[in-house]
């Protein structure tokens, strides 16, 4: 099929692209104005941070053979003055090493590197005094090692063991790796973490959506340890690192976490000072800039430094021609006090989008629509995704001693959203798959008027005349006020040293969302029709202009106030073996009310709801043991226990708020191994498991009021990953996982029993390879794979043909299929080479062979993933 060639965007009226805009020539201008004071002063040496690979370090050392057993540090710090000569100096009170704990070491290194490695994970660093004496004492927070090496460990307090020693699956991206793609956004930065699929915003939640080992984990988004709540698309520009836990979490989170969580871990200001800006120009039209700049702005109070991090883009999407992305994001943040017992980082946030949304292709029965890989059913001039984020946290920390430390996160956090977008529809969705035999009241019908279908799953794309264009319309504001306050303890029992966490954490959560609808009954016993015109499936007619009635459906005001007590105490009984036990209490208390003003002729009147309110208090438990045959590896059983309470993503109905409805129960049980090699640059895990959902909430599809909590959900899965930054240049990241899902009980949906959840792949795969190459060029090249997945829990098949009853009214189901998107593969490619010591070129060439694949499911629409691309840009730094 021809298509018209397009030369430039469409925009909106009176509408300018984000780099003719204020706010782009702001974050220009920012940047620039960064790097020309950074020209003119001095630069302010960085912390000496613990790094294990020697990365940074003096290479001129001997190497010496170090065999240093895990054992107290006091007595490793010893067999190392032994062993290298020297004399090493501790800075701490009297008595308060003997509460830390070292890995040990064996092999040749230097004694830099050795000491190094002593230190690891005792939050402890080391600096040269002079050519014989090592100053050891407590290591700066509040900052960032600039060193590339495997990070070994979560960036919360919470979590106080190294990675190799955490009896969870736990995937750090880290900053090289998304620096390294090229990638712009959480949900391309998940990619690489085995074990998590993707899906589609939902029609009154818009934003990143995806599930965790086979549960939806939309409401279970944090950002730096606190649960981001907002539906909106996150963007990458601010990140440091992401962490994917997975498995038991619902002692450090709170609610929800059945299959994880995953944590934004922003930037904050380092004792250095650098400028980081990078520039990206796409095939996609895509114009992208982001600017790093930190700098020290004081010593007097103990260290203080400020960074802030801008992000300005504009572009559009391979393969879809209407669909636009404009985005500007802001970061500042301050730390003061870095060297003192009690640093302070205040940062802020703020993140705006303006969209043409695309919600794709529709569905026909059980599979995609035959319609055109780049056809656009909505309007490109009315359709649009527009939010306003800002966020401010505050974290202050106390040390009393290298032992015993507090700190604590307050958050204040708005989230205001405008979306209009435009979802296809052929037919109805089956309200409940059916075998081949029975006999089904009536025939299912278009989704613009609720006539009866005509069309068949074969059914040409030439023959669909009528694609409804179902009109999301919706103004929200979501809302979060939030403290997190913790206490971490290290200390001895009975020879036994323990890494005692306890927490207290509450605040409130809102949403305020209002939503509209665009269909009428002509009368009172026809269906209802969409007043907005529908199109052909051939023949999408983008250029219409939009048409239709709208009015309020609902006015919905949710609050939730909550709290949760919580700790998590890890004994090391001897060198071999560690316990860790923790529990937590919560309670949620959700008020809810909806009312509707009155609607036009024809319109569909919503019954009032409210005020209600639901409240539910409920504990979480964990228990894991840790094996250590070896300072370079583990082996572990853990077990967890969370909840999903009624009101979980502040919404509630009659029927939700009764007794009825009991918060859904889960319950996880993992055994894993992690080890390192290479001088601890290559870290392999790997993880069997089985989480198993009770009480998992049904609405009866006759009665949406009816809402009880009487199904049974499991999953159970094996997950190995590999991260390793290896010589000559060599990054790899490379993940693999299966997942066997199921429904096990099922009230209203007895026929889905036996088949897996919604968006659950069977498997997955990730890889992303980077090495050295000639020309002082380094190339990388990455894949990834997502098996096929299922589109609802609840209705997984449905019925794809008909024949007339012969025995009465009705219709008799001839056949039936699986309600799907079929498996893809996806490659990537990578190349960049310097040019300066301050400028680098790089390439990135994304989906290479332009495969045709459907990225994000959803029950009623399709969206494809993005066609070949290229991204060509220039990196800068100082």
């Amino acid at each position: 099929m021809q298509r018209k060639s397009k030369t430039r965007k469409r925009r909106k009226p009176g509408q300018s692209g984000v780099f003719s805009n204020a706010r782009g020539l702001v974050a220009m201008g920012t940047i620039a104005a960064y790097a020309a004071m950074g020209a003119s002063r001095p630069a302010t040496a960085a912390v000496w941070k613990v790094d294990p690979n020697g990365n940074g370090t003096s290479a001129t050392l001997p190497l010496k053979r170090f065999d240093i057993p895990a054992g107290p540090l006091d007595g490793a710090i010893a067999a190392f003055e032994k062993t290298t000569g020297l004399n090493v100096k501790i800075v701490l009170p009297s008595g308060t090493l003997e509460g830390f704990n070292s890995k040990g070491v064996v092999g040749l290194y230097r004694e830099d590197e050795a000491l190094g490695l002593l230190l690891d994970g005792t939050g402890l660093n080391f600096r040269a005094e002079d050519a014989t004496t090592m100053i050891v004492g407590v290591q700066a927070k509040d900052t960032v090692s600039v060193t590339a090496s495997v990070t070994d460990s979560v960036s919360m307090d919470k979590f106080t063991e190294p990675l190799l020693y955490t009896p969870q699956s736990v995937a750090v991206v880290p900053q090289f790796l998304i620096q390294d793609q090229g990638v712009s956004t959480l949900r391309d930065t998940l990619r690489n973490v085995p074990g998590i699929s993707l899906a589609a915003g939902e029609a009154g939640a818009q934003g990143d959506n995806l599930t965790i080992r086979g549960f939806t984990a939309r409401n279970d988004i944090f950002m730096d340890g606190i649960r981001d709540f907002g539906s909106y698309y996150r963007d990458a520009f601010n990140y440091e690192q992401v962490e994917a836990l997975e498995g038991p979490a619902g002692i450090q989170f709170g609610r929800g976490s059945t299959g994880g969580v995953i944590n934004q871990q922003n930037k904050i200001p380092q004792a250095s000072k650098f400028v980081n800006v990078q520039t990206q120009f796409g095939t996609d039209l895509t114009r992208r800039i982001t600017g790093d700049i930190n700098t020290p702005i004081a010593d007097e109070l103990g260290g203080t430094a400020f960074r802030v991090n801008v992000m300005s883009q504009e572009g559009g999407v391979a393969g879809r021609d209407a669909a636009e992305i404009r985005r500007f994001g802001i970061a500042p943040s301050i730390s003061l006090g870095m060297d003192t017992k009690t640093p302070v980082t205040l940062s802020y946030v703020h993140l705006t989008e303006s969209d043409t949304p695309d919600y794709g292709l529709p569905w026909l029965f059980n599979k995609l629509a035959p319609a055109d890989r780049h056809s656009y059913f909505g309007f490109p001039d009315a359709n649009y995704l527009r939010t306003n984020d800002d966020i401010m946290t505050l974290k202050v920390q106390h040390d009393f001693s290298p032992s015993l430390s507090l700190h604590t996160i307050a958050r204040a956090a708005n989230y205001p959203r405008q979306a209009q977008i435009t979802e296809p529809q052929i037919c109805s969705n089956a309200t409940a798959s059916v075998p081949v035999g029975t006999v089904v009241k009536s025939l299912p019908t278009l989704a613009y008027n609720g006539a009866p279908c005509p069309y068949t799953a074969d059914t040409p794309a030439s023959e669909i005349n009528l694609v409804n264009r179902n009109q999301i319309q919706v103004k929200s504001v979501e809302g979060d006020l939030w403290d997190q306050t913790e206490v971490v303890a290290h200390f001895k029992t009975r020879n036994m040293l323990h890494n005692f966490v306890a927490g207290v954490e509450g605040g409130q959560e809102i949403s305020n969302p209002t939503r509209f609808s665009y269909s009428l009954k002509p009368n009172a016993t026809s269906p209802a029709i969409n007043t907005v015109p529908p199109t052909t499936l051939l023949h999408p007619n983008e250029d219409q202009p939009f048409a239709g009635t709208g009015y309020i459906t609902s006015i919905v005001h949710t609050k939730s106030k909550s709290v949760g007590l919580y700790f998590v105490d890890t004994v090391k009984l001897n060198r071999l073996f560690e316990l860790t036990g923790g529990i937590r209490w919560d309670r949620f208390d959700t008020d809810y009310s909806l009312y509707q003003p009155t609607p036009p002729a024809g319109g569909t009147v919503t019954a009032p709801v409210g005020p209600i309110s639901r409240l539910d208090e409920k504990p979480s438990y964990r228990a894991a043991f840790v094996y250590k045959p070896s300072v370079h590896g583990s082996f572990y059983f853990d077990y967890g226990t969370s909840f999903n309470p009624a009101a979980e993503s502040l919404s509630l109905s009659i029927g939700l708020a009764n007794g009825s409805a009991e918060p859904e129960e889960n319950e996880t049980y993992e055994a894993g191994a992690k080890w390192s090699f290479l001088n601890e640059r290559l870290l392999m895990e790997g993880a069997v498991f089985r989480t198993e959902k009770d009480n998992a909430r049904e609405t009866d599809p006759t009665n949406s009021n009816n809402i009880v909590a009487a199904g049974n959900q499991l999953v159970k899965g094996v997950q190995v990953s590999v991260v390793g930054r290896l010589p000559e240049g060599m990054d790899l990241v490379a993940g693999y996982a299966y997942l066997d899902s199921d429904v096990i009980f099922s009230k209203f949906f007895p026929t889905s029993v036996g088949f897996p959840l919604a968006n659950v792949p069977k498997q997955t795969f990730n890889l992303f390879v980077t090495h050295k190459l000639p020309w002082r060029l380094n190339g990388g090249l990455g894949s990834n794979y997502v098996g096929s997945r299922a589109a609802s829990s609840t209705v997984p098949y449905v019925p794809t043909s008909y024949a007339p009853n012969p025995d009465g009214p009705g219709y008799i189901v001839t056949s039936v299929a699986m309600k799907q998107v079929p498996g893809y593969w996806v490659f990537n490619a990578m190349l960049k080479r310097p040019l300066t010591e301050r400028f680098e070129f790089q390439v990135n060439v994304n989906n290479l062979l332009n495969r045709y694949y459907i990225d994000l499911p959803h029950p009623s629409h399709l969206i494809p993933g993005a066609g070949a691309n290229a991204l060509i840009g220039v990196n800068f730094k100082f």
